[in-house]
């Protein structure tokens, strides 16, 4: 009995044992089926790696290709810029080379013209006397620089005569007993020289810079200079001095009133009478001034100082 129990023990436990075989086995297979399964997908991974492998290197291919296809044509451009640039640069050159000849064409132009001017166009002679045109402003001058002599006949400077008007154009009747303005002298000294207006005579824009060229000229001549009115009744009345012709004994009478003409007249002796109409006392005035001039101009420039 006890025998039968061990046997059906062993039987249950071979059995048990056999059944843990199988079940291990099943296991086994299991994870066997696992691993084939895992390997082949793994294979399958693989196999998709090697695939976006290719894809990705045919897309670096592609993609380096474009790279230097794009490199390779902003080098082009480049090349072609750089070229342009350098053309463009040499134009450049060229072009500023030419601005610069033409500035310096210009200003020696510019400079050859006032040379001209100056030396050939503004300069003239007039009965002795070399003028010079310039403009100051608005105001035109025509200078003229003589040398001042002293009573030996040294040079011992010289003056500058500026004028409003063109001397050449200072055409006006000249009615004089030897052609020019001679001054009164006693006992080798000149008398006192009297600018006398008449009072009632039309005044002008230019009547103040007439008087004031005439009367500067003749003091820096060395000449006394006075001032004087014509006539009586005004004078007494003005406390003024009152000057005529009668007066010329001693003293230069320069007589300035307005007329129907424009003239210069010798009345009597040291007496002169500077007339003027439609307000040219400036012109009378300063061709009074140019006669003296002519006359000292004869005398000492050209005899005997050769200018």
């Amino acid at each position: 009995m006890m025998d039968r129990k061990k046997g059906k023990r062993k039987v249950e436990s071979k059995k048990k044992i056999e059944n843990k075989e199988e079940s291990i086995n099943d296991i086994k297979n299991s994870i066997s089926s696992i691993n084939k399964n895992i390997k082949n997908d793994s294979n399958d991974i693989e196999i998709e790696r090697i695939e976006v492998d290719k894809i990705e290197n045919k897309e670096i291919s592609n993609i380096n290709k474009e790279v230097k296809e794009v490199s390779s044509e902003l080098k082009e451009n480049d090349e072609k810029e750089d070229d342009n640039n350098f053309k463009l640069g040499e134009i450049q050159n060229k072009q500023v080379k030419w601005a610069v000849f033409f500035m310096i064409g210009i200003i020696l132009i510019v400079v050859l013209f006032f040379a001209i001017k100056s030396n050939f166009i503004d300069k003239f002679d007039y009965k002795g006397l070399e003028f010079q045109k310039t403009q100051l402003g608005d105001i035109r001058f025509y200078s003229a620089r003589f040398p001042v002599v002293s009573g030996t006949g040294q040079v011992i400077g010289d003056y500058a005569v500026n004028l409003r008007n063109d001397p050449r154009k200072l055409n006006m009747p000249i009615n004089t007993t030897t052609g020019k303005i001679e001054f009164t002298v006693d006992r080798n000294k000149y008398g006192d020289v009297y600018i006398s207006l008449n009072p009632f005579m039309k005044i002008c824009e230019d009547s103040g810079i007439a008087v004031l060229t005439i009367s500067s000229f003749l003091r820096d001549s060395g000449l006394n200079v006075k001032s004087a009115v014509t006539d009586k009744a005004y004078a007494r009345a003005n406390n003024l001095t009152q000057r005529w012709c009668d007066n010329s004994v001693y003293d230069t009478i320069i007589i300035v009133t307005d007329g129907n003409e424009t003239s210069i007249t010798e009345i009597y002796p040291n007496c002169y009478e500077l007339k003027f109409k439609e307000c040219e006392v400036l012109q009378v005035s300063e061709k009074f001034i140019l006669l003296i001039l002519e006359d000292y101009a004869k005398k000492f420039i050209k005899k005997d100082f050769g200018f």
